[in-house]
């Protein structure tokens, strides 16, 4: 008999893991790679109009990423206040998570690779270093490195799809106000609920 994790002992299992930045940079790599194979299996169309498919992908791979980074504070609030090196942490973590050699998760297709490689460079962008009590209260309003990746993905599937920045920018539009403010509520609610599961307040 198959047992199933339930959500809360999934993050409770992500969280032990990433007390090891190279494991957390090969999870969040995996991760990477599923959402770009997902993206990539929908049409042009499904950036230009609404497609609840491809809705429902976008908010099931902003809450993953969401989670990932409400682990991630947590980790960095940890090792602030036993004071430990969190640089050091992501360095490390960022190493791996880009896809460092015997760590990478096998990926078909050049396009893929670009739409990692474009999420990945989003994520890394400004990492949080330190997270202290009240950044901790509140890191929707502090954490972002996971939307803008699902949004650097997306933008970078639906340009090799064929889509301008003129379609993708236009508003009203699927692109603009559709996916992308999908990927923010369901990010936004990737972390709320990471915290609540790992007992945070």
């Amino acid at each position: 008999m198959h047992q199933i994790l339930e959500r809360g002992d999934l993050t409770r299992l992500m969280r032990g893991v990433a007390e090891d930045p190279k494991a957390f940079g090969v999870m969040h790599h995996s991760q990477s790679v599923v959402i770009a194979e997902g993206v990539n299996g929908f049409p042009p169309d499904s950036y230009r109009k609404e497609d609840p498919e491809m809705r429902t992908w976008v908010n099931q791979s902003a809450s993953v990423l969401g989670h990932l980074d409400g682990v991630r504070g947590d980790v960095i609030y940890d090792l602030g206040q036993a004071e430990k090196d969190t640089h050091a942490w992501n360095q490390r973590m960022k190493y791996h998570a880009i896809g460092a050699p015997l760590t990478a998760i096998p990926i078909v297709g050049d396009a893929l690779q670009r739409t990692v490689d474009a999420g990945t460079a989003g994520y890394m962008n400004e990492l949080n270093a330190k997270v202290d009590e009240e950044t901790r209260k509140n890191m929707v309003n502090h954490f972002e490195n996971g939307e803008n990746q699902m949004n650097a993905m997306m933008r970078k599937m639906a340009t090799q799809k064929g889509l301008t920045k003129e379609e993708l920018d236009v508003s009203p539009g699927e692109y603009e106000d559709g996916l992308q403010t999908t990927a923010e509520n369901w990010y936004q609610q990737g972390i709320e609920d990471a915290q609540k599961k790992m007992g945070q307040p």
